[in-house]
């Protein structure tokens, strides 16, 4: 259990005596590695989240619904801010391979880690595992304060200051506030940002399952005609699924007895790691792509979910935030850094940020509808180039070698807690 870090209004207020440099909304995974990062530059920081997580951790208990599969960039972050340890103390999983095919030819493509001469193409990480090592840290540290159960119901943002209006009646007053409470992000809404979205008329069916066969360390994941089904490699037998579905099946898959959803489950699988012999909790969304059209604001800024959401079949929704946070880390410390009697707040500042991750973030966009479309087995013409194109994907290793650098350690220049 958290303790000692639900305060009210009047010691919060009291120990910020002429403001916070930082507030940042939402302590989710993004969230909070903006915090501990800015913190570790010795920005005071204010740290509000509605639910208290959980950080009580026994390796006996199931699997959560929700996971990441993290990249190599977002492995450097998060042992660079010291919560790798807290990490791999409670649980995780190298892959060490990937391999794709589709149910209406024999097309397939398989990329390993050996292949350019790395240890694994990244981990499988429950996201309650890595905000409960993030928050870990975070409770030591002695710049961030951590508070819980308020909600923000205004926000003010002026030539100098932003002021965050709390429900309990109070106000906080800092240089900068970071929006990070993800895609229905209250402080993105108070900011007056709006979006550009898309709806895919897809959901995700998400969950852990045990197999009959070892997953080999592999994320396997086949496409067919209501779209991908992927295996996330696990401890043991066990793996986490992503099984995207047209929309309207959600509550069908929701709905179905854990027998049911596990014959189904085999079937979508090809029954690639034998029968699913064990099904756990399970949940589902809708899947929409998401994109703020200004990351910024006077003293405002937005990060992670707040400011785009991403199709997850490649899992890049979370690496994307994490390098928000890193890129934004680093600009704001290097522009205190250079210009110390300069406000680091100011417009231009959070500029720089904006132009170094909008661009990465719509490539990705971009690239997973792309692939999204390619897969569709809607066409004669795309199922045909898709039986030609994967063959010579898997046969040509410069085109897989880059393809796996790009995934794994990302595609543009990196923050440096990032290196």
């Amino acid at each position: 259990m958290v303790e000692a870090i639900s305060q009210s209004f009047q010691l919060l207020a009291a120990e910020a005596e002429g403001g916070w440099d930082v507030i940042i909304i939402g302590g989710g995974m993004v969230g909070a590695t903006a915090a501990l990062g800015l913190a570790e530059q010795n920005f005071k920081v204010l740290l509000l989240e509605q639910f208290e997580p959980d950080l009580a951790w026994s390796d006996q208990q199931p699997f959560q619904v929700r996971v990441s599969a993290l990249t190599r960039a977002s492995e450097n972050i998060l042992k660079a801010l010291g919560v790798w340890q807290g990490i791999e103390s409670r649980r995780c999983h190298a892959f060490t391979d990937m391999h794709v095919w589709e149910s209406i030819s024999d097309a397939q493509v398989h990329f390993s880690a050996a292949d350019i001469h790395q240890p694994n193409l990244g981990h499988v990480v429950e996201n309650a595992v890595i905000q409960a090592a993030l928050w870990e840290r975070l409770l030591k540290h002695p710049l961030v304060t951590l508070c819980i159960g308020e909600q923000v119901v205004d926000l003010k943002l002026t030539s100098k200051w932003a002021e965050v209006v709390l429900k309990s009646g109070g106000t906080l007053k800092s240089r900068l506030v970071v929006g990070a409470d993800g895609a229905a992000s209250k402080t993105r809404q108070l900011a007056g940002i709006e979006l550009t979205s898309h709806d895919y008329q897809q959901c995700a069916v998400v969950g852990c399952v045990e197999t009959e066969l070892s997953h080999q360390n592999t994320c396997w994941q086949r496409y067919q005609a209501d779209g991908p089904f992927a295996f996330l490699a696990m401890a043991d037998n066990h793996s986490s699924i992503a099984w995207y579905l047209p929309i309207d099946k959600m509550q069908w898959a929701l709905s179905l007895s854990d027998e049911a959803f596990a014959e189904a489950i085999t079937e979508a699988s090809a029954a690639k790691l034998g029968q699913v012999i064990k099904v756990g909790e399970r949940a589902a969304f809708p899947l929409i792509r998401r994109h703020a059209n200004t990351y910024i604001q006077p003293h405002l800024v937005l990060i992670g979910d707040a400011a785009h959401t991403v199709h997850p079949q490649a899992g890049q929704g979370v690496n994307l935030g994490l390098l928000d946070a890193a890129a934004l880390i680093d600009t704001l410390t290097y522009a205190r850094q250079q210009t110390p009697e300069k406000d680091w707040s100011r417009r231009s500042v959070l500029r720089r940020y904006e132009r170094w991750r909008r661009g990465d973030n719509v490539i990705v966009q971009r690239s997973m509808e792309g692939f999204d479309w390619l897969f569709q087995q809607d066409q004669t013409v795309k199922n045909t180039l898709r039986s030609q194109i994967l063959p010579l994907a898997d046969q040509a290793a410069p085109i897989k070698h880059w393809l796996m650098s790009q995934v794994l350690k990302g595609r543009d220049v990196l923050p440096s807690l990032a290196q």
